[in-house]
């Protein structure tokens, strides 16, 4: 127990959700583009079980979304270095679920993941990761950078706080850290772990490391090449929703508005025909784990194209996956929606269909 130890052991060194919200606009001034999600009770929340499980920079013990949304008031109350430690050990545990009235629904996975962790506090540097991991991997890999997690040391008085935080804001929050900042984060800066993907147009786009990116690679390089006579790359992202490549002005001339903040459409391919009558939109959603065309995937992406007014009988939507004997699509596929494709990048050259019509033997 020796990092929940480096915390300051008890409860009573533990500043409260309520407090820790009250930091958080001093800490996080106004102007910051994702100032809203880091300065809500999510991400205090999501502060609190950093700093209640000893999950910070050097202590060892690591965070994954799950033990934001699993977390529950009763569990809140039990601030022992004890309790504390039995939570750490059994959160780890496949199943587990502490006791209590939770503090959040399944379905608020992906604004922990995304909104608060990897688009406000790792994107501003309060939240490291360890490198290597899929987004969308259940292992645990989130930790408090220790600069940051001083912040809400409850030791700290008014004027304690202020000064802390100016130093962390000069680090952190300067024109020449917000700069390297967004160079990183646009790429600029090169690395030796991201996977090269080379778009129909000639460019390349990267690609975090992961099974997912390798079967994203293999929808533009192969799927592209093998199903789409003259094929073109509108739109793709990552796990997490991260855009690595959009043409935003094709999209816009096809009356195509897709909204970063909702669902997100992993690869949208076009093909270019000789006229508009056999051009085609081709949406395909990217599974390792989970996030398939799901039927509510599905509706969302045919309102997306009945608004732009493009016809729906050339617009074709579909999942890939690693291969058919892998573990997610055997789960993904009781999910995957009438009318759709599976894809497999171990079998380029195949599509599964599962029509939407009913199929005559006979005929």
């Amino acid at each position: 127990m020796p990092a929940l130890a480096a915390l300051g052991g008890t409860g009573t060194h533990l500043l409260s959700v309520a407090d820790i919200l009250a930091r958080l606009p001093l800490i996080f001034p106004e102007g910051l583009e994702m100032r809203q999600a880091l300065v809500r009770e999510m991400a205090a929340k999501t502060i609190w079980v950093f700093l209640y499980g000893g999950m910070v920079e050097g202590a060892g013990p690591l965070l994954r979304p799950s033990h934001v949304y699993f977390y529950t008031e009763d569990q809140s109350a039990k601030v022992t270095n004890q309790e504390r430690a039995e939570w750490l050990a059994n959160s780890n545990k496949q199943g587990f679920r502490p006791e209590g009235k939770r503090w959040y629904a399944d379905t608020t996975r992906e604004p922990i993941r995304d909104e608060t962790l990897r688009l406000g506090l790792v994107d501003i540097g309060a939240v490291g990761k360890i490198s290597g991991v899929p987004t969308t991997s259940s292992k645990p890999i989130y930790y408090l950078k220790a600069d940051f997690a001083a912040l809400f040391d409850p030791a700290l008085d008014e004027e304690g706080l202020a000064a802390a935080i100016t130093v962390w804001q000069k680090r952190h929050l300067s024109t020449a850290a917000r700069a390297r900042m967004t160079m990183l984060a646009a790429g600029k800066v090169k690395r030796t772990d991201e996977i090269p993907v080379t778009c129909p147009d000639g460019t390349v786009a990267k690609l975090a490391p992961g099974p997912s990116s390798l079967i994203t690679k293999a929808v533009v390089e192969e799927f592209a090449v093998s199903f789409l006579r003259e094929p073109a790359l509108l739109w793709m992202s990552e796990s997490g929703n991260k855009v690595r490549y959009h043409d935003d002005a094709t999209a816009k001339a096809l009356g195509l508005h897709i909204d970063a903040s909702k669902v997100l459409p992993d690869v949208i391919l076009m093909n270019v025909g000789a006229s508009g009558d056999d051009t085609h939109l081709v949406f395909i959603e990217v599974v390792a784990s989970d996030g398939a065309m799901t039927q509510s995937r599905l509706d969302t992406f045919r309102e997306m194209v009945r608004a732009a007014k493009f016809p729906q009988e050339q617009c074709y939507f579909g999942t890939a996956f690693e291969d058919r004997a892998d573990g997610a699509f055997r789960k993904c596929f009781p999910q995957l929606a009438w009318g759709t494709f599976a894809w497999f990048r171990s079998e380029p050259e195949q599509l599964m269909w599962l029509a939407a019509e009913p199929y005559d033997i006979t005929e």
